[in-house]
């Protein structure tokens, strides 16, 4: 037999409820009305109502419990009943009564007894699905539930704001709106589709989207860099006659400004490629060249703050940003962060043989994923999705990983968000903007603990990314992909070998 029912969402919360029965199974039912419309008037009327069931009136001023067996006047001013007695007999007795105050019935357990269902509800914000099995099997019905809540994406809810919006803003008679609101829902689903059929094709338009917001980025960088060097630096450089302070400045600590254009310019190459790898790549070379870790993570976060700053920006106007995954990301983050960055500014100088190679090692296991990214069979990558990570956790152990290594944000967060099956552009806008906050935090930190003394570390690196961003979205478009990955792999590997044996051997 098909399954007849119509499903309706009552407004359960303008309507009187009726419960007659107070062991588990009314529990049962009483958790499920109060998850879904949680202030309904609710009655519940038992001879025998068990503590879970009192503890819920603790906490609910809308439930009210009388312990004794019902009268036919408890249907008095009642929408609909719920009876949730092991007594068939009684329970049929008590179905009459109610026909004869026309109040609709559901008994537990008894499906053919029933007027209406308590359907299995799966809950995304603003999204609800009901799902019904006939009353032939609720354990389906749940299983199914489960299935789809972990495979609907939670910027289901951004979604649905961005399509309320829409529908607000079109002008014109109801034919045109409907018309309008499919073209764009069907697009919506077919990219849906594909991506779920495809699960590469998100990950190319994830560099894609990467790329535009880099490409943005770079503008604003190449502008603001060569208005400042040109303009004010000459002027500053004449008005006070500071070209002999300058080439002590570029000269000194070995000539290391000079390899900080070096390293400015390849993780700007590799960051505009991959989306990620700029600290990794910076904080190998600068661990190579013996620089002390904690001058180390205060260098990269102090030059990043300006590009993550245009990177979180352009994300921003293109409409990549989630807001609510910003806000559970980054107070946690900001926490890492600081912990991060207090921890390598206490133990890094004194204990540097010990964390140098701690930080060598880490960079060595992000060179080994990026290699394996390089190679890795496409066609084993489309497996289920996963069970979901704790964003706050994830937030926290990310900000203090980026804080204390240097880097390491865009592998570990982007990456396992990515490989949850999110939506790759909400992925990566937010962990951008969660990313600028913690690199603003972790730069401060560290002006207060270590001083500013890292200024020619900084400007190599900044003015190495500066002058390449104009050239890296066209350089690296010309350049595969896979092969990239392959190089960048390889090298960061090679110079953590380096660094771990000079640290413990030499």
């Amino acid at each position: 037999m098909s399954n007849a029912l119509y499903p309706i969402f009552l407004k359960l919360e303008n309507l009187s409820l009726l419960i007659i029965g107070g062991g588990k199974i009314a529990l049962e039912k009483l958790e499920s009305v109060l998850g879904n419309s949680p202030e309904t008037s609710i009655t519940l009327v038992a001879k025998e109502i068990i503590p879970e069931v009192r503890s819920l009136q603790n906490r609910f001023s809308n439930i009210t419990l009388y312990e004794r067996a019902y009268h036919d006047h408890d249907f008095n001013d009642t929408d609909l009943a719920i009876v949730a007695v092991n007594d068939i007999v009684l329970a049929g007795e008590i179905r009459d009564k109610a026909y004869q105050r026309n109040v609709l019935v559901n008994i537990a357990d008894k499906p053919e007894l029933c007027d209406f269902y308590l359907g299995s509800i799966v809950k995304k914000g603003s999204l609800k699905i009901a799902i019904s099995t006939n009353g032939k099997s609720p354990t389906i019905a749940k299983r199914l539930r489960e299935t789809f809540t972990e495979t609907i994406p939670d910027e289901m809810d951004h979604v649905l704001d961005n399509m309320q919006n829409i529908r607000q803003q079109l002008k014109g008679d109801f034919d045109y709106k409907v018309q309008e609101l499919n073209k764009i829902t069907t697009e919506y689903l077919s990219d849906g589709k594909a991506s779920s059929a495809k699960p590469d094709r998100e990950i190319e338009k994830l560099i894609h989207i990467t790329k535009i917001a880099q490409r943005r980025a770079n503008i604003y960088l190449a502008i603001i860099g060569v208005m400042l060097f040109f303009g004010i630096f000459g002027l500053v450089v004449y008005q006070f006659n500071l070209s002999g302070d300058i080439q002590y400045f570029l000269n000194k600590d070995g000539h290391i400004f000079y390899w900080m254009l070096f390293a400015g310019f390849m993780a700007e190459i590799v960051a505009g490629s991959m989306g990620m790898g700029y600290g990794v790549i910076c904080t190998t070379i600068l661990l190579l060249l013996n620089v002390p870790p904690p001058v180390v993570s205060a260098s990269i976060h102090s030059a990043e703050s300006f590009t993550t700053a245009a990177g979180g920006f352009s994300h921003y106007k293109l409409g990549n940003v989630n807001k609510k995954m910003v806000w559970v990301l980054f107070p946690l983050a900001i926490v890492g962060s600081i912990i991060g960055a207090l921890t390598l500014s206490h133990y890094g100088e004194h204990y540097a043989h010990i964390v140098k190679p701690i930080i060598a090692c880490y960079t060595l296991y992000l060179g080994l994923n990026i290699l394996k990214n390089a190679f890795k069979d496409k066609k084993r990558n489309q497996s289920k999705t996963k069970r979901r990570t704790n964003l706050r956790v994830l937030g926290f152990v990310g900000g203090f990983i980026d804080s204390f290594a240097g880097g390491g944000w865009g592998p570990l967060v982007t990456g396992t968000l990515i490989k949850e099956g999110r939506i790759p552009r909400y992925v990566v806008g937010s962990s951008t903007v969660a990313k600028f906050l913690l690199t603003i935090t972790s730069a401060v930190t560290f002006i207060f603990t270590i001083g500013i003394h890292h200024w020619n570390i900084v400007l190599g690196l900044l003015l190495g990314g500066v002058f390449t961003a104009p050239f890296s979205a066209m350089l690296t478009s010309k350049l595969p992909t896979k092969k990239m990955f392959a190089v960048v792999g390889v090298v960061v590997i090679l110079m953590s070998l380096v660094t771990i044996v000079k640290s413990l051997f030499l």
